[in-house]
């Protein structure tokens, strides 16, 4: 039964015989308790678990980094897992269907889109989710970092994001059509251009802007492809 179903059931309660009350009123307590097993056997259990291997890293960062840093990508992985779980039960709450298999990417683009109230398309042309980890959060960081400024500065409309994979590279673009600025530097810490080419340089990678004021920026991102598992 959806949420849907639950709040036909409550609007039958007012001013219904009172067996159907009963009726109804046990029906929306069984689905009530079927979500909250669901959220505390599987996210509650999950975050829970998170948050205390998040506890112990301060010290074990300090005697075992590599250990860390391994942990640290477990907890991450377990926490992006939550998430999609989450989008999923709330679908399912208000009776939408989730899209089939919907890319990482274009989650995060969209989940990005929302918390700015600032409108972004995204096209994949290729198998991106079968890049490296290292590939795919450097990707992520930097197309949320470029549409955070597009969203706090470009004064544009709304922005695009592409993203190209092909046998040898990953190359992101994002674009935007708002006021452009004159130049760019990485010291700028408005911008977190350091920020993004850093991540890029440190696959090996590039990272350029193009921005001419009055019509807009675009940020460029080239990457080994990297594949998972390699």
């Amino acid at each position: 039964m959806r949420a849907t179903s639950t709040r036909a059931a409550e609007r039958s309660l007012q001013g219904g015989h009172p067996t159907v009350r009963h009726a109804v009123e046990t029906l929306m307590l069984e689905e009530r308790t079927r979500w909250a097993m669901q959220i505390h056997d599987g996210l509650t259990q999950s975050v829970t678990s998170a948050v205390l291997e998040l506890q112990t890293m301060r010290s074990r960062i300090e005697h075992d980094p590599e250990g860390a840093i391994a942990a640290l990508a477990h907890v991450e992985r377990e926490i992006r897992d939550d998430l999609r779980r989450i989008r999923e039960l709330l679908f399912e709450m208000t009776n939408e269907d989730p899209p089939a298999a919907e890319p990482t990417l274009a989650a995060l683009v969209r989940d990005l889109g929302v918390r700015w109230h600032f409108p972004v398309t995204v096209d994949v042309d290729g198998e991106l989710e079968a890049s490296s980890e290292d590939v795919l959060e450097a990707v992520y960081a930097i197309v949320s970092e470029a549409l955070a400024n597009a969203a706090k500065h470009s004064g544009a409309p709304a922005a695009h994001v592409r993203v190209t994979v092909t046998d040898g590279e990953v190359r992101v673009e994002i674009e935007d059509r708002g006021r452009g600025i004159a130049s760019v530097k990485d010291e700028d810490p408005h911008f977190g251009v350091g920020i993004m080419r850093a991540r890029a340089e440190a696959l090996g990678g590039g990272l350029d802007i193009g921005s001419t004021p009055g019509r807009g920026t675009t940020v460029i991102a080239v990457l080994p492809v990297g594949r998972a598992g390699g």
